[in-house]
């Protein structure tokens, strides 16, 4: 049996993302070492009491997600250098960006065989036009053409993630790339709960960190528009649910109490268990500008719930158009608030959609089934 060493960047949703590919390393006997930034005081209970209930250790990184001081760099640097030393995994999992960085050059500096980068998406530096995420997006092809030919594998969470790693050249001399969709879905902890009627007011939820990237912005404006041209506003109702964020794409607190204030958006703020809100909502919406698979959107679908997302990569892989869901053209308000409308328009859609969601997350998307072609990638 083998020492796995899981490294992340968000140590709030450690358990959140990987808790059934933890559980499914367990299962086949492996020890489990995570390695992540400290969550925060909210969330650190709720982590701790999950990865001790999945029989694992954690140790804290030094990272700093939206960071760029090179000190801080260079100190991430040397704490995975020790931690490879120290720690001697047999395998080595790295996902976000940094870990991917750094963790995979120390693995190889430690004589570590085996290890696997996981694009889990492309980020702030490649789905922002702004000009600091230019030059970031410079620095991190420069960091992921020396690191990723450095792993045994490297696993891509859609297809066009994929096809545009390969022509920017990042890939380089990779021995072996798959693509596997996303991280899957819990189906026992995200159950179905169908909706068999139409219902009389359709309630839209934006679930997520709070990123402009993610479409938080355009969901609120939408959201503006649809009470600006309806008169039936008692018929619909647009929550948020989660957390502004370090990440530069961050709306502020701000726009939310502006948002909150108009009256035209509710904030739900942070759950720490959707579920309730999955259950209570019509329609999940999440226009995000790119993903490497959207956990919120697959935790939708679970549940039976109809999708709005845009067909950014990623997003457009999780739903059919037309039947489990909606697509709309990222960064667009207006084709969102049109795709809204025809909900409004025809409720009977939230329950034959809701109904083909879950069955596509049943078929396609069975974190079970995702983590057993990730062990295989692994070769364990």
């Amino acid at each position: 049996m083998a020492h796995v060493a899981l490294i992340g960047g968000f140590g709030d949703l450690v358990v959140k993302l990987r808790g059934t590919l933890i559980k499914a390393l367990r299962d086949a006997g492996h020890t489990v070492t995570v390695c992540v930034p400290p969550p925060s005081v909210a969330a650190r209970p709720g982590v701790m009491a999950g990865l001790s209930a999945l029989g694992v250790r954690m140790v804290e990184a030094p990272l700093v997600r939206a960071g760029t001081n090179p000190l801080t760099e260079l100190a991430l640097r040397t704490f995975y250098d020790e931690f490879m030393a120290r720690e001697k995994p047999d395998i080595v999992i790295a996902y976000n960006p940094k870990p991917v960085f750094y963790a995979i050059p120390a693995a190889r500096r430690a004589g570590i065989q085996r290890s696997a980068a996981m694009i889990t998406g492309l980020g702030y530096a490649f789905t922002s036009q702004d000009f600091k995420a230019r030059l970031l997006s410079i620095v991190a092809m420069r960091l992921y053409r020396r690191a990723l030919p450095l792993a045994s594998t490297v696993i891509f969470q859609n297809s066009d993630d994929r096809t545009h790693f390969e022509h920017l050249g990042l890939l380089g001399a990779v021995r072996d790339v798959q693509t596997i969709p996303g991280s899957g879905v819990n189906l026992e902890h995200f159950p179905h709960v169908p909706i068999t009627e139409a219902p009389s007011r359709i309630d839209f939820l934006y679930l997520g960190r709070f990123l402009r990237d993610k479409g938080i912005a355009d969901f609120a404006e939408s959201a503006r528009a649809l009470h600006a041209l309806r008169m039936d506003t008692n018929r619909f109702r647009c929550q948020i649910a989660g957390c502004i964020d370090e990440n530069p794409s961050s709306v502020t607190e701000s726009d939310i109490q502006h948002w909150a204030k108009s009256g035209t958006v509710e904030n739900l703020g942070r759950l720490e268990d959707p579920r309730p809100a999955l259950a209570a909502c019509s329609v999940l919406v999440l226009p995000s500008h790119g993903e490497g698979m959207p956990m919120a959107v697959l935790e939708a679908m679970a549940t039976g719930r109809a999708i709005i997302t845009s067909e950014a990569p990623g997003c457009r892989e999780t739903i059919i158009d037309g039947e489990s869901g909606i697509l709309v053209p990222p960064g667009s308000p207006a084709a969102l608030a049109v795709a809204m409308e025809q909900f409004l328009e025809d409720p009977a859609l939230v329950v034959s959609m809701g109904r083909a969601a879950h069955a596509r997350a049943v078929k396609m998307f069975d974190s079970r089934t995702v983590n057993l072609r990730v062990l295989a990638a692994l070769g364990i």
